[in-house]
Protein backbone atom coordinates (compact mmCIF):
# COMPACT_ATOMS: atom_id res chain seq x y z
CA UNK A 1 0.00 0.00 0.00
CA UNK A 2 1.19 3.51 -0.85
CA UNK A 3 0.43 6.31 1.60
CA UNK A 4 -0.47 9.76 0.31
CA UNK A 5 1.58 12.74 1.53
CA UNK A 6 1.03 16.50 1.41
CA UNK A 7 3.95 18.85 2.15
CA UNK A 8 3.18 22.29 3.63
CA UNK A 9 6.03 24.78 3.94
CA UNK A 10 6.45 28.35 2.69
CA UNK A 11 10.09 27.69 1.72
CA UNK A 12 10.59 25.93 -1.61
CA UNK A 13 13.97 24.36 -0.62
CA UNK A 14 12.37 22.86 2.49
CA UNK A 15 9.58 21.30 0.42
CA UNK A 16 12.12 20.00 -2.08
CA UNK A 17 14.16 18.35 0.69
CA UNK A 18 11.14 16.49 2.07
CA UNK A 19 10.11 15.40 -1.42
CA UNK A 20 13.66 14.17 -2.14
CA UNK A 21 13.84 12.17 1.09
CA UNK A 22 10.42 10.64 0.47
CA UNK A 23 11.46 9.47 -2.99
CA UNK A 24 13.73 6.92 -1.30
CA UNK A 25 10.72 5.10 0.15
CA UNK A 26 8.20 3.56 -2.24
CA UNK A 27 5.63 3.29 0.54
CA UNK A 28 4.95 7.03 0.30
CA UNK A 29 3.76 9.19 -2.59
CA UNK A 30 3.71 13.01 -2.56
CA UNK A 31 0.33 14.06 -3.95
CA UNK A 32 0.52 17.82 -3.28
CA UNK A 33 2.48 20.78 -1.92
CA UNK A 34 1.38 24.09 -0.42
CA UNK A 35 3.22 27.23 0.63
CA UNK A 36 0.57 28.57 3.03
CA UNK A 37 -2.13 27.32 5.37
CA UNK A 38 -5.14 28.31 3.26
CA UNK A 39 -3.86 26.47 0.19
CA UNK A 40 -3.00 23.51 2.41
CA UNK A 41 -6.58 23.27 3.66
CA UNK A 42 -7.86 23.22 0.09
CA UNK A 43 -5.38 20.48 -0.85
CA UNK A 44 -6.21 18.37 2.18
CA UNK A 45 -9.92 18.61 1.43
CA UNK A 46 -9.29 17.68 -2.22
CA UNK A 47 -6.58 15.01 -1.85
CA UNK A 48 -7.37 13.37 1.54
CA UNK A 49 -3.75 12.61 2.46
CA UNK A 50 -2.64 10.04 5.01
CA UNK A 51 0.36 12.05 6.19
CA UNK A 52 1.08 15.80 6.26
CA UNK A 53 4.50 17.37 6.78
CA UNK A 54 3.69 20.76 8.23
CA UNK A 55 5.71 23.92 8.87
CA UNK A 56 4.58 26.22 11.69
CA UNK A 57 5.35 29.81 10.71
CA UNK A 58 3.74 30.54 7.33
CA UNK A 59 1.85 33.38 5.63
CA UNK A 60 -1.88 33.60 6.26
CA UNK A 61 -2.58 30.72 8.63
CA UNK A 62 0.21 29.17 10.64
CA UNK A 63 0.46 25.42 11.15
CA UNK A 64 -1.47 25.40 14.42
CA UNK A 65 -4.31 27.49 12.99
CA UNK A 66 -4.48 25.12 10.05
CA UNK A 67 -4.93 22.16 12.37
CA UNK A 68 -7.53 24.09 14.38
CA UNK A 69 -9.47 24.52 11.14
CA UNK A 70 -9.93 20.75 10.84
CA UNK A 71 -10.31 20.04 14.56
CA UNK A 72 -12.57 17.07 15.09
CA UNK A 73 -12.36 16.10 11.40
CA UNK A 74 -8.68 15.26 11.04
CA UNK A 75 -7.95 11.82 9.59
CA UNK A 76 -4.33 12.38 8.56
CA UNK A 77 -1.30 12.18 10.82
CA UNK A 78 1.01 15.17 11.22
CA UNK A 79 4.77 15.57 11.35
CA UNK A 80 5.89 19.12 12.06
CA UNK A 81 8.98 20.34 10.23
CA UNK A 82 10.23 23.70 11.50
CA UNK A 83 13.28 25.78 12.33
CA UNK A 84 11.81 26.88 15.66
CA UNK A 85 12.28 24.62 18.67
CA UNK A 86 10.16 26.87 20.90
CA UNK A 87 6.97 25.33 19.50
CA UNK A 88 7.76 21.69 20.34
CA UNK A 89 5.54 21.39 23.42
CA UNK A 90 2.59 23.00 21.67
CA UNK A 91 3.14 20.71 18.66
CA UNK A 92 2.74 17.61 20.80
CA UNK A 93 -0.24 19.18 22.54
CA UNK A 94 -1.72 19.36 19.04
CA UNK A 95 -1.06 15.60 18.84
CA UNK A 96 1.59 15.76 16.15
CA UNK A 97 3.29 12.43 15.53
CA UNK A 98 6.79 13.92 15.44
CA UNK A 99 8.68 17.21 15.41
CA UNK A 100 11.54 17.62 12.93
CA UNK A 101 13.82 20.51 13.83
CA UNK A 102 15.56 22.02 10.80
CA UNK A 103 18.21 21.27 9.70
CA UNK A 104 17.61 17.53 10.13
CA UNK A 105 19.42 14.70 8.34
CA UNK A 106 18.17 11.66 6.48
CA UNK A 107 18.40 9.37 9.52
CA UNK A 108 16.24 11.67 11.64
CA UNK A 109 13.74 11.99 8.80
CA UNK A 110 13.58 8.20 8.47
CA UNK A 111 12.79 7.90 12.17
CA UNK A 112 9.75 10.13 11.62
CA UNK A 113 8.67 8.02 8.65
CA UNK A 114 8.90 4.82 10.67
CA UNK A 115 6.70 6.37 13.36
CA UNK A 116 4.21 7.36 10.69
CA UNK A 117 4.22 3.86 9.20
CA UNK A 118 3.43 2.24 12.53
CA UNK A 119 0.39 4.48 12.92
CA UNK A 120 -0.75 4.24 9.30
CA UNK A 121 -0.46 0.45 9.42
CA UNK A 122 -3.07 0.37 12.16
CA UNK A 123 -1.29 1.48 15.31
CA UNK A 124 -2.85 3.82 17.89
CA UNK A 125 -3.54 7.25 16.43
CA UNK A 126 -3.11 10.52 18.35
CA UNK A 127 -6.52 12.01 19.10
CA UNK A 128 -6.69 15.56 17.70
CA UNK A 129 -7.85 18.10 20.30
CA UNK A 130 -10.75 20.47 19.76
CA UNK A 131 -9.86 23.76 18.17
CA UNK A 132 -8.81 26.49 20.57
CA UNK A 133 -6.76 28.84 18.46
CA UNK A 134 -6.73 32.64 18.59
CA UNK A 135 -8.63 32.74 15.29
CA UNK A 136 -11.67 30.82 14.11
CA UNK A 137 -10.97 29.23 10.72
CA UNK A 138 -14.07 28.18 8.78
CA UNK A 139 -14.94 27.01 5.27
CA UNK A 140 -17.34 29.29 3.40
CA UNK A 141 -18.58 28.88 -0.15
CA UNK A 142 -15.88 31.36 -1.18
CA UNK A 143 -13.04 29.48 0.53
CA UNK A 144 -11.42 29.29 3.95
CA UNK A 145 -11.81 32.36 6.17
CA UNK A 146 -10.02 33.28 9.42
CA UNK A 147 -12.14 35.25 11.90
CA UNK A 148 -11.62 36.86 15.28
CA UNK A 149 -13.92 34.79 17.55
CA UNK A 150 -14.74 38.01 19.42
CA UNK A 151 -16.46 39.31 16.30
CA UNK A 152 -18.88 36.36 16.22
CA UNK A 153 -22.15 37.15 17.98
CA UNK A 154 -23.92 33.87 17.29
CA UNK A 155 -24.19 30.88 14.97
CA UNK A 156 -27.48 29.57 13.62
CA UNK A 157 -28.30 26.31 11.88
CA UNK A 158 -29.06 26.60 8.17
CA UNK A 159 -30.21 23.15 7.06
CA UNK A 160 -27.03 21.02 7.36
CA UNK A 161 -24.80 24.08 7.40
CA UNK A 162 -24.72 27.23 9.52
CA UNK A 163 -24.71 31.02 9.41
CA UNK A 164 -22.25 33.02 11.48
CA UNK A 165 -23.49 36.45 12.54
CA UNK A 166 -20.46 38.68 12.99
CA UNK A 167 -19.64 42.33 13.50
CA UNK A 168 -19.10 42.54 9.73
CA UNK A 169 -22.30 40.79 8.68
CA UNK A 170 -23.46 37.26 7.91
CA UNK A 171 -21.22 34.45 6.72
CA UNK A 172 -22.64 31.15 5.49
CA UNK A 173 -20.25 28.33 6.30
CA UNK A 174 -19.95 24.75 5.15
CA UNK A 175 -20.03 23.30 8.67
CA UNK A 176 -22.86 21.93 10.75
CA UNK A 177 -23.56 23.03 14.30
CA UNK A 178 -21.69 20.12 15.88
CA UNK A 179 -18.54 20.95 13.95
CA UNK A 180 -18.84 24.63 14.82
CA UNK A 181 -19.35 23.77 18.47
CA UNK A 182 -16.04 21.88 18.39
CA UNK A 183 -14.28 24.82 16.77
CA UNK A 184 -15.59 27.52 19.10
CA UNK A 185 -13.98 28.12 22.47
CA UNK A 186 -16.24 26.49 25.06
CA UNK A 187 -15.29 29.17 27.59
CA UNK A 188 -16.69 31.95 25.40
CA UNK A 189 -19.59 30.30 23.56
CA UNK A 190 -22.59 28.32 24.72
CA UNK A 191 -25.19 26.30 22.84
CA UNK A 192 -28.63 27.60 23.83
CA UNK A 193 -30.77 25.68 21.38
CA UNK A 194 -30.28 22.78 19.00
CA UNK A 195 -29.88 25.34 16.23
CA UNK A 196 -28.24 28.24 18.09
CA UNK A 197 -24.85 29.01 19.63
CA UNK A 198 -24.21 32.42 21.22
CA UNK A 199 -21.15 34.24 22.50
CA UNK A 200 -21.77 34.47 26.21
CA UNK A 201 -20.67 38.08 26.64
CA UNK A 202 -22.85 39.13 23.68
CA UNK A 203 -26.00 38.40 25.70
CA UNK A 204 -27.55 41.65 26.95
CA UNK A 205 -30.44 40.12 28.89
CA UNK A 206 -32.51 37.02 29.44
CA UNK A 207 -36.31 37.15 29.24
CA UNK A 208 -37.96 34.06 30.78
CA UNK A 209 -41.24 32.66 29.56
CA UNK A 210 -44.00 30.79 31.34
CA UNK A 211 -43.22 27.57 29.46
CA UNK A 212 -39.71 27.13 30.86
CA UNK A 213 -37.80 28.36 27.87
CA UNK A 214 -36.93 32.00 27.22
CA UNK A 215 -35.49 34.61 24.88
CA UNK A 216 -31.97 36.04 24.80
CA UNK A 217 -31.40 39.58 23.55
CA UNK A 218 -27.96 40.04 22.02
CA UNK A 219 -25.71 43.04 21.44
CA UNK A 220 -26.61 43.17 17.74
CA UNK A 221 -30.30 43.51 18.63
CA UNK A 222 -31.23 39.97 17.61
CA UNK A 223 -33.37 37.68 19.75
CA UNK A 224 -32.55 34.00 20.19
CA UNK A 225 -34.68 31.29 21.78
CA UNK A 226 -33.19 29.62 24.86
CA UNK A 227 -34.57 26.09 25.03
CA UNK A 228 -35.85 24.67 28.30
CA UNK A 229 -33.36 21.80 28.20
CA UNK A 230 -30.38 24.18 27.95
CA UNK A 231 -31.66 26.87 30.30
CA UNK A 232 -29.98 25.61 33.48
CA UNK A 233 -26.51 25.43 31.95
CA UNK A 234 -26.89 28.83 30.30
CA UNK A 235 -28.08 30.57 33.47
CA UNK A 236 -25.28 29.03 35.52
CA UNK A 237 -22.68 30.40 33.12
CA UNK A 238 -24.48 33.69 32.45
CA UNK A 239 -24.60 34.57 36.15
CA UNK A 240 -21.12 33.28 36.96
CA UNK A 241 -18.47 35.95 37.75
CA UNK A 242 -16.55 36.93 34.61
Amino acid sequence: MTFRVVIVDDERPARAKIRRLLQRDERFSVVGEAADGIRALDLIEELTPDLVFLDIQMPGLDGFEMLDAVAGEREFVVVFSTAHDAHALRAFDAHALDYLLKPYDGDRFQQALEKALRVLAGGPRPTPPKGSGARLVVRSDGGWVALDPGSVVRASADDKRAILYTADGELRVRHGMSTLSAKLDAERFVRVHRGEIVRLDAVVRYEPSAHGDGVLILTDGSAVVLSRTRREEFLRRFHAPR
